[in-house]
């Protein structure tokens, strides 16, 4: 199984497929996984502990496609390294970043936060 996506959800979705007894693949984008959460250092610490637990990262991975056959998903081609590889999978969960879409906020001269998004203030007015 591949998951698209180490952050949160991603790592939570690639526990859910380990312990549904699947063989899980994280592919990150991202130098690292968890990249919005936390620095390189903590990423490479949080690789090597769910590496331990079996689940594969590819982080830094440009994802070019999911492959299918007659019968379904059959893997995710990938570019790792430079090099162009085909991750097996017959299973394929997206856990992609949310970017919030904020363009008529902006339009209408709505402040907008630092993420993007509109900006509230503790009582999110």
């Amino acid at each position: 199984a591949v998951v698209i996506g180490g952050g949160f959800l991603g790592l939570e979705a690639a526990k859910a497929l380990y312990d549904l007894g699947l063989q899980a693949h994280i592919l990150e984008m991202a130098p690292h996984i968890l990249p919005v959460q936390v620095d390189p250092a903590a990423g490479a610490m949080m690789k090597k502990k769910v590496e331990e637990l079996g689940v594969k990262i590819h982080a830094g991975v440009k994802i070019e496609g999911v492959i299918s056959g007659p019968g379904g998903v059959t893997g995710v081609k990938i570019v790792e390294d430079g090099k162009e590889t085909v991750v097996e999978a017959g299973l394929v969960c997206v856990s992609a970043g949310i970017r919030p879409r904020d363009e008529l906020a902006k339009a209408c001269g709505l402040e907008l936060g630092s993420r993007g998004g509109v900006k509230v203030d503790d009582r999110l007015r």
